[in-house]
């Protein structure tokens, strides 16, 4: 046999997890997408819901499709990976004192010239294509915290969890962090080496907190400020 049963779970996570990156990477954050130049054209309201795939795909992908995987092919608890309050004050703590430094990071990152390109994922509302209100941005950063709890739920949930158990924590952490990070690749070098250490202390402090939650609202906060940056401030 090529694995035994005892394996099933490990082989079908890291399978799960390597197809679903490619699929988002290649399929979901590249799709055709007609780009408005005038910031009056009727259609921008159409093809900012349009740009809105690569988020939803993430969603989709990355959170929807491994909790029924945990559910229903391991038969077991979300709370096991890491859906849960957890420690309480080591999760809320840990939020507070990285908040500043993630909004300090994003404000920097949203005035490098690299970034302009690359963010916000939904291209057709990046500044030298179209411009929105703030309104259309709430709803771009609703939309945005679904695209990161997928994105912490499949590294520091789905994947981390599910292979500490026969891997170890460590090698767990490792593991997602490098799978995390290869999704950064063709992004400036600032990012790529960024999510490698974004990899280990969200990882750390999944563990950490027993909690996804911390990483989650840290991830989130830093992608929403970056893009209101590029948006607004440019």
């Amino acid at each position: 046999m090529v694995f035994s049963r005892s394996q099933f779970k490990p082989v079908l996570i890291l399978f799960y997890v390597t197809v679903a990156a490619s699929i988002w990477k290649y399929v979901a954050i590249s799709p055709a997408i007609p780009i408005a130049t005038d910031s009056c054209n009727n259609n921008t309201a159409t093809l900012f819901w349009f740009g809105m795939f690569p988020l939803v795909g993430a969603f989709l992908l990355f959170g929807v499709i491994p909790m029924g995987i945990v559910r229903y092919v391991f038969r077991e608890h979300l709370t096991d990976y890491g859906l849960r309050f957890g420690i309480p004050l080591r999760t809320v703590r840990s939020f507070l004192m990285a908040a500043p430094i993630v909004i300090v990071i994003a404000f920097l990152t949203g005035h490098n010239p690299a970034f302009f390109d690359v963010y916000p994922l939904n291209e057709t509302i990046r500044p030298q294509n179209t411009r929105i209100g703030y309104s259309l941005f709430a709803i771009h950063g609703t939309i945005y915290l679904g695209y990161y709890f997928g994105w912490e739920f499949l590294f520091r949930g789905f994947l981390q969890h599910g292979l500490s158990e026969q891997c170890g924590i460590p090698t767990a952490i490792l593991v997602q962090t490098l799978a995390s990070t290869m999704l950064h690749y063709g992004h400036p070098g600032s990012e790529v080496f960024g999510s490698i250490i974004a990899g280990l202390v969200w990882g750390i402090l999944a563990f950490r907190t027993r909690s996804i939650l911390s990483g989650f609202a840290q991830h989130a906060l830093l992608g929403i400020v970056l893009d209101w940056t590029l948006i607004f401030t440019r």
